[in-house]
């Protein structure tokens, strides 16, 4: 019998983490990872984090990049705050979502109209129907190592996916079990930054493609110059729509996401994590002719269906505003990419000081490194970097108070100086370590 009122004041966290959730953690990836967690996080402020036991952490995950704005932002709480007193969710437009359409509308090259959702993951959702319904094919080009949310349609040759067990042609391969194998004839994949085998790939293809999704920032690794726009020339040669993935880049490398830091202009762009300042929110923008779909009044076989209780709730929705405000402010986005570039290049002579080669690599505040020789250009090539060197960095960096495994690090707007000598001196610490144990060979 379960008792009426759940404490876990007086019980050891973690035993109850293991007792209650599958594998103790609130996520599975497509790799075994039997470890529980041997923390658990209690409160955030700033850019930092504190755990059960009081310890504090310089945090460069920030909510896998969600949080631009950093732990409880003092403008974001307070919009919260005042919107919870006048009701979280109707169910129906409310002046928090119809202001933050307006800002997105305002914001991003590419949207005429919006929609929300709840999460990165359902904009992808949503954004396949449209383009799906607005050109008559089903099939989609992506590009291996791009993750695009866990739905079943695009979990295919992720970076969770390993390059060997990928086959040279045929249909792609599923990333998890579970996915009904007729999904892999709706995919087509294409390398990363490789834009001739993507031009014969699209060439191949293009009758039956619904759409291009591209990641600008690919997991960390940058777009080589002219790729991007490459591909947009490619999609508008075939008249295919180009869906950019802004979940990530989306509001951080600059205030019109990846569309405005590279000047190129998709057909439709899918936002998450980082609009909402830590509270479930997604977003797909695009022109008036796709998302007219959306549109109740549109024709019957041309109109769609998307509903969701939560989409454009009130409380997300006051989060946003509140969140793109701050982001709006002049200079807020440079600081951004400033910090991330000064971190880049003090790692980079962190890793030859120790005598390690390493490719950097990301944008702006977006900060990713491979160790080895060759450079990074896709995610085939990013496999063959040394993954226990950086494993081991991970795992020292918390002795040294930073939550962060041994790459992609991202930034605040609370990391400043105090925060990059705090993140360059763990790093270091942790190599001098890692060099007297003879670990770095």
């Amino acid at each position: 019998m379960h008792a009426s009122f759940f404490r876990l004041d007086d019980r050891p966290i973690i035993e109850e983490a293991l007792r209650y959730l599958p594998g103790g953690v609130i996520a599975t990836m497509g790799h075994n990872v039997p470890i529980p967690p041997n923390s658990i996080l209690t409160r955030g402020e700033g850019a930092y984090l504190y755990n059960a036991e009081g310890d504090k952490f310089l945090d460069v995950i920030l909510g896998s990049a969600s949080l631009i704005l950093g732990h409880c932002p003092p403008a974001v709480v307070e919009a919260v705050r005042s919107q919870m007193d006048q009701g979280t969710t109707f169910a129906a437009p409310s002046a928090p979502a119809i202001e933050l359409a307006g800002m997105l509308v305002e914001a991003c090259p590419c949207a005429d109209k919006v929609r929300f959702t709840n999460a990165g993951t359902e904009s992808v959702l949503l954004a396949l129907r449209l383009v799906r319904v607005h050109t008559g094919r089903e099939k989609i080009l992506k590009f291996e190592g791009a993750y695009h949310g866990f739905a079943d349609e695009l979990l295919f040759h992720t970076n969770y996916g390993s390059p060997a067990d990928w086959p040279d042609s045929g249909p792609p391969v599923a990333d998890t079990p579970g996915i009904p194998k007729a999904m892999a004839d709706l995919v087509v994949v294409a390398p990363y930054n490789h834009i001739d085998r993507t031009r014969e790939i699209i060439e191949a293809h293009h009758s039956e493609l619904a759409a291009i999704f591209v990641e600008p920032v690919m997991r960390g690794i940058a777009s080589t110059p002219g790729f991007l726009e490459a591909v947009a020339e490619l999609a508008a040669q075939y008249h295919i729509p180009l869906v950019f993935d802004e979940v990530i880049t989306g509001f951080r490398l600059a205030y019109g996401g990846a569309q405005e830091y590279y000047g190129i202009t998709p057909d439709l762009a899918v936002y998450g994590k980082g609009l909402g300042a830590g509270y479930c929110i997604g977003a797909v923008g695009g022109s008036e002719e796709i998302m007219s779909h959306l549109d109740p009044a549109s024709p019957d076989g041309q109109r769609i269906y998307a509903l969701g209780s939560f989409h454009g709730n009130p409380l997300s929705a006051a989060a946003a505003v509140a969140n793109l405000r701050v982001l709006q402010e002049p200079g807020t986005c440079e600081r951004l990419n400033d910090y991330g570039n000064r971190l880049r290049d003090g790692l980079a002579g962190l890793f030859e000081k120790y005598g390690l080669t390493a490719q950097m690599s990301g944008a702006g505040s977006l900060v990713e490194f491979f160790f080895m020789d060759e450079p990074v250009t896709d995610y085939r090539s990013s496999r063959r970097s040394n993954q226990r060197i950086k494993d081991l960095l991970g795992g020292q960096l918390p002795r040294h108070g930073v939550y962060g495994g041994g790459g992609r690090f991202t930034s605040s707007i609370y990391h400043g100086e105090d925060e990059l000598t705090l993140m360059l001196d763990a790093v270091d610490a942790s190599l001098r370590t890692l060099q007297e144990a003879g670990d770095l060979s």
